[in-house]
């Protein structure tokens, strides 16, 4: 790292003192136990380095094998891969999904590095192989990227421990995992973090572009905090000292302009699809509100700052999975231990930032995000969802910081004390971390008894629209069958005025249909909206099943209609069923 200026404050650019005892050897006489030490010392990094990999191996290569293995299984997979992953398997066959407007959405809304992406490798790997093997190349570039960082602070011990708890913890690869545009933004906020680190600043506004064009919320993430690197004091700007303010002016202005070019062709492309469904129109689309299709986290009211940190915290400190000492795991006090030991980390880099310029430079990314933050929650939705600004940043922050808890020490003249960072790292592994788990990130795993009627629906024309009630099961049919289905709830997102209001429609005129006592009505839903198919579960016939705002009270009106006068859909089985398994069955609308 370049040697930034003189006197107290200095760091200078030398390499860390050695671990084992400098050993002076006399010409005369070396006895050999000092000639082993010498040679000990001489090659005390790399033997370090293969102590460390092998550990590390031990530790986390058995559940990251089983997650591979996992990633095999056609029927497990992500859920959100229901939503962003089906559409570019026209990638492979441009005749799938014909005209269906939720394919055109979605693939307008994808980042455009990302989709470029996808286009350029789907004939290498497939849609589906490359969505199940990018995470592993996602997650090694983040865990390198951290590792790296924190050896920066503190050092072996700080890599160590950075790797120790980004492995142990789930949260990376869970996020990771689908191959989505959301599991690029850790490795590019990691690899922004390093740069940042070492002050290479036309790095850091490279990496702002290309996050521009793969998770646009990391982009702004990175170009607040290039801003704030390039008005601090010439000691702290990095390769950046010598510029004049005009010039680093014009630098951000034009890394801004080239990064707003990146993401200008999807905002043009989602122009369509009406304004974004902000506060002021909740009362208008109950679907946004607090009764409708998003979980807390994505929708208003936002949590503040402290309370949408602290569950991100736990997740990055606590891990998952077999405990490495399980009497001595302080797993189930994480609650609070993770959060204390998350700001003695931060309180450890402040520490460090007093003599050391890199450090004062990394403090800039969480003040980043806390603009950032601040900035969606006033001007919610133009900047996305806030929970987006600390869903990647605060665990990427929390595995450099903590690590370079005792990172002052790492210098340190006696062999005692620059062990202690070791120590203070393999103590809070010990109490907090974990081995992983294989199953991170999987979290749609379709049962036995349910995959014939996938197969059965994959050997439908291309042109089928199977309409289905949502479930987990209905919503599987384009990424398991590749065909389109007429409602899902996955792709039911309410973010645009004109897609919402094509998604409500459907969802009254499907509802009408599917508990209709009138064959009739069930043809002039075929007839109207060209659904080929009906997949029907009798168990909806027996319970009412629901849904979300608005249309709960659609489905009770139409359920209780068609029951009074006997429901027709489970009436037409014996004319219309070409497939059953349990209680499913596909109806063929076109013989009715």
């Amino acid at each position: 790292m370049k040697n930034e200026g003189k006197g107290r404050g200095a760091y200078p650019k030398s390499r860390p003192a050695p671990l084992l005892p400098a050993v002076r050897l006399d010409s005369r006489a070396v006895s050999p136990f000092r000639a082993a030490v010498a040679t000990l010392r001489d090659h005390e990094r790399l033997l370090v380095a293969l102590g460390v990999g092998l550990v590390l191996a031990w530790l986390f290569g058995p559940s990251l094998v089983r997650h591979a293995e996992l990633a095999r299984e056609h029927f497990t997979f992500a859920d959100d891969v229901r939503v962003l992953i089906y559409p570019q398997f026209r990638n492979e066959d441009r005749a799938l999904f014909p005209g269906d407007p939720v394919v055109t959405y979605y693939l307008a809304s994808l980042p455009d590095a990302y989709a470029l992406l996808y286009r350029a490798l789907t004939p290498l790997f497939g849609v589906v192989g490359l969505s199940k093997g990018l995470p592993y190349v996602l997650l090694a570039v983040t865990v390198a990227c951290l590792a790296v960082a924190a050896w920066r602070l503190a050092g072996g011990a700080g890599a160590f421990g950075s790797l120790a708890l980004a492995l142990g913890s789930s949260y990376l690869l869970a996020r990771m995992t689908g191959g989505l545009p959301r599991g690029f933004a850790a490795p590019l906020l990691a690899a922004g973090a390093l740069a940042l680190l070492d002050g290479r600043v036309r790095m850091l506004a490279v990496l702002v572009v290309v996050s521009a064009g793969f998770y646009p919320a990391a982009a702004l993430t990175l170009g607040v905090t290039l801003a704030l690197v390039l008005l601090m004091p010439s000691t702290t700007r990095g390769d950046a000292s010598s510029w004049s303010l005009r010039r680093r002016l014009v630098f951000i202005a034009l890394t801004a302009a080239v990064a707003a070019l990146v993401l200008l062709p999807s905002a043009l492309r989602l122009r369509s699809w009406g304004p974004a469904i902000g506060p002021e129109l909740l009362a208008q689309y109950p679907e946004a509100g607090a009764e409708g299709r998003f979980a807390p986290t994505d929708r208003p009211p936002f949590p503040a700052l402290p309370a949408a940190t602290l569950p991100l915290v736990r997740a990055a400190l606590v891990g998952d999975g077999e405990p490495l000492a399980a009497p001595l795991s302080a797993r189930k006090h994480g609650a609070w231990l993770a959060p204390c030991v998350a700001v003695l980390g931060l309180l450890g880099a402040v520490w460090l930032a007093r003599r050391r310029p890199e450090a004062r430079r990394f403090l800039l990314l969480p003040l980043a995000v806390i603009l950032c933050h601040t900035a969606s929650l006033v001007m919610e939705p133009r900047l996305f969802l806030p929970e987006r600004y600390v869903a990647y940043a605060v665990p990427v922050i929390v595995f450099i910081t903590v690590p370079a808890i005792l990172g002052a020490l790492c210098g340190a003249r006696r062999a005692w004390v620059r062990a202690l960072p070791w120590v203070a790292n393999a103590v809070i592994f010990v109490l907090l971390g974990a081995r992983g788990v294989s199953w991170a990130g999987y979290t749609v795993r379709i049962a036995a008894v349910d995959r014939p009627l996938f197969a059965a629906i994959a050997e439908l024309p291309r042109d089928a629209l199977v309409a289905a009630f949502p479930s987990e099961t209905s919503d599987s049919i384009p990424y398991l069958s590749r065909r389109s289905v007429y409602l899902a709830r996955e792709t039911h997102m309410p973010f645009h005025t004109r897609y919402t209001e094509l998604m409500r429609a459907r969802a009254r005129a499907l509802f009408a249909a599917y508990f209709t006592s009138d064959s009739n009505v069930l043809r002039r839903f075929r007839d109207r909206e060209h659904v080929t198919h009906l997949l029907i579960d009798r168990g909806h016939f027996r319970f009412r099943p629901g849904y979300f705002a608005p249309f709960d009270a659609d489905i009770a009106r139409a359920f209780d209609t068609g029951r009074r006068g006997g429901f027709a859909a489970p009436a037409l089985t014996p004319s219309l069923a070409v497939f059953a398994t349990g209680d499913w069955t596909l109806l063929d609308l076109r013989k009715l």
